[in-house]
């Protein structure tokens, strides 16, 4: 598990962290934390000293969710960011125990939607040299219950909590936007995870990974405009990175980063210099000398919240590992074979880049050893469609249709 895993808005408007055991944190100082504590019918429960605690990012997005035991079922925190009164973060606590506990929270800069008053804590036990801040108040929580409480971000904002997303629909906002990128059922949740952690970053962070890896820049700028940021702002940057990129051909991504450069000037209807990056990234490309994927990514859980080459790796892995662009004309399905954990799994992806003009879509379904493709082109006629790692007989140029891959043979 990672030590804090970041939340925040889109473009690093506002951000904070959340630690392994639920803790929120600003501007990485403990000044500005948020704990949380338990009082169940056993004990107090000091979520950074329980064994019993669980943290995952829900469904891949920066919505947090950390467990911990208590008798008879668990109470369950989620952190998450909300873009209302400058950038709120929203602690969501629910008792999924069968019998009512207490929560105790700082209340300084909080509001809450808690029913009842706050009292001071009694009778909690923390480990020797801890103590709770003097702002901690406890707020009762019955069996299936939940209450919210709402930090704001930016300095003397008055905050309420009606009206605030809660973290289902946050989750689901998020999802959205990396499915509209490509939408890809065989390793979601890495993909989702990379995807927002590169939505998070800072346009400072994402400048200087442009300017120290051109490649792996691009593709970071191509992944946040497939979600909905403008182009328009990166157009020189992206041009002069593919002029970069073309003098050191060989880089990693390069040639994914190419074909993605040339997609992003078409949307920013500059359609000569989209031209001219893919003609020449499909004569480099020829020549034998594209830097093509990376190395086998493995998932991860809870990505790094600075990692911006390790959230690039993995978002351009999963899709690559899909479908790779060859030439202006070809591209190849399974370019690295199809990984073991696929094995007997049926899975879809949809709206992978395929080359400057084209996406595929495409459906896995197992017969044995054997997989069932089915494939749709998006794009102008005359995509080959190969699948040389896994069965080297097929090769298509249709537009869609259904095949059956030896993958036995």
């Amino acid at each position: 598990m990672a030590a804090s895993s970041r939340i925040g808005l889109r473009g690093g408007t506002a951000i904070a962290h959340v630690d392994a055991a639920g803790f929120v944190t600003r501007d990485g100082r403990r000044a500005t934390e948020l704990g949380w504590w338990v009082a169940a019918d056993d004990r107090w429960h000091d979520p950074r000293e329980e064994p019993s605690g669980r943290q995952r990012l829900i469904d891949g997005t920066p919505v947090v969710e950390t467990k911990i035991a208590v008798p008879g079922g668990d109470v369950v925190q989620r952190a998450f960011m909300v873009a209302d009164h400058g950038g709120c973060v929203v602690m969501e606590i629910s008792n999924e125990s069968p019998a009512a506990v207490v929560i105790a929270v700082p209340t300084s800069g909080v509001a809450t939607d808690a029913a009842a008053a706050p009292s001071e804590p009694r009778g909690v036990a923390l480990p020797k040299g801890r103590a709770l801040p003097s702002d901690v108040r406890v707020f009762p929580l019955a069996h299936r219950s939940a209450v919210r409480f709402v930090w704001a971000t930016a300095p003397r904002v008055s905050i309420t909590v009606d009206g605030l997303a809660g973290a289902t629909p946050v989750a689901r906002g998020w999802l959205g936007a990396s499915e509209r990128a490509s939408r890809v059922s065989i390793d979601a949740q890495t993909l989702v995870a990379a995807r927002c952690q590169l939505l998070l970053a800072t346009s400072t962070e994402v400048d200087d990974l442009l300017q120290h890896d051109a490649a792996r820049g691009v593709v970071a700028i191509a992944e946040r405009v497939r979600m909905g940021e403008p182009v328009a702002p990166h157009v020189e940057q992206i041009a002069d990175a593919a002029r970069r990129m073309l003098r050191k051909p060989n880089a990693l991504w390069a040639s994914r980063a190419l074909v993605m450069a040339s997609r992003m000037l078409a949307t920013a209807n500059e359609s000569l210099a989209s031209s001219d990056v893919a003609v020449a990234w499909a004569e480099v490309g020829a020549g034998g000398t594209l830097g093509g994927g990376g190395d086998t990514c493995s998932a991860v859980d809870l990505p790094s919240a600075t990692d911006l080459r390790s959230a690039v790796d993995t978002a351009a892995h999963v899709e690559d590992s899909l479908v790779r662009a060859i030439s202006l004309y070809e591209a190849e399905v399974f370019a690295d074979g199809i990984a073991a954990s696929w094995r007997g799994v049926n899975f879809e992806a949809h709206g992978v880049p395929a080359g400057p003009q084209h996406t595929v879509s495409l459906a896995v379904r197992w017969h044995g050893e054997n997989a069932a493709l089915l494939w749709e082109v998006d794009g102008p006629p005359g995509l080959q469609l190969r699948a040389t790692q896994v069965d080297a007989s097929f090769a298509v140029s249709s537009q869609r249709g259904e095949a059956l891959l030896r993958v036995g043979a």
